[in-house]
């Protein structure tokens, strides 16, 4: 499987380096234009499946792609971004403020304690494998596309790569960056490692965005 791996378009709370998580917050302008000039960067990509989160910025993403595409978007609730809780609508100051406690023992170990109403991180990777599960499976030989979220680049690199999770904060993933893997069955001599191998082909690929003010700048500090 051809997958690529493309974030949504900038948001305010992008802009604002707030926590967004799974808060259904819209696209801005600059996030309109970045997801128009993606939709034209892959109007000539073969797709045989569009798959995006059902959060309407991922979903008016797709809806840019697919108008150059005859294929309808799918969607995938395991593709949304970590869940936040009490947390979403904050930025990292005003969580410091509110929560000093579970922030700091958030910040030492995510892998396991969550925002209040949040996922951990291993809960969050195990929803998003199986949707890589679960798509690898229905398109073995095809290009697949999805559009998700800057968590979810971050978490999915670092597992495909067999890197710590805690190294995820290593990736630059600006908005509408594409990220591609060449996916296929593991039969070499690292097949009792993993039933696939998995090679990274481009990494936040953004060069879509050439003449967009801003375009790839949307973000202060990337936050969830």
């Amino acid at each position: 499987m051809r997958l690529l791996i493309v974030r949504h378009g900038a948001t305010l709370n992008n802009a604002q380096a707030r926590y967004t998580g799974q808060s259904d917050v819209p696209l801005n302008a600059l996030g309109e234009r970045q997801a128009e000039a993606l939709g034209l960067r892959l109007a000539n990509q073969r797709l045989d499946a569009i798959v995006s989160s059902d959060l309407q910025r991922a979903r008016v993403t797709a809806e840019a792609i697919a108008r150059h595409h005859d294929q309808p978007i799918q969607f995938d609730s395991d593709l949304r971004e970590i869940s936040l809780g009490e947390w979403e609508g904050l930025t990292y100051a005003e969580v410091l403020i509110r929560d000093p406690d579970r922030a700091a023992g958030w910040q030492a170990d995510s892998l396991t304690i969550a925002p209040p109403g949040g996922e951990t991180t291993i809960e969050f990777r195990d929803r998003l494998l199986r949707a890589f599960d679960r798509w690898r499976t229905a398109y073995p030989n095809e290009t697949v596309l999805w559009v998700t979220h800057g968590g979810a680049i971050g978490i999915l690199l670092c597992h495909l790569l067999g890197m710590d999770l805690e190294r995820r904060w290593q990736f630059r993933r600006d908005n509408t960056a594409i990220t591609e893997f060449d996916i296929g069955p593991n039969t070499g001599r690292h097949a009792s490692q993993s039933p696939y191998y998995a090679i990274l082909m481009r990494l936040n690929d953004t060069g879509h965005l050439a003449g967009i003010e801003d375009g790839h700048q949307s973000e202060e500090r990337q936050v969830l």
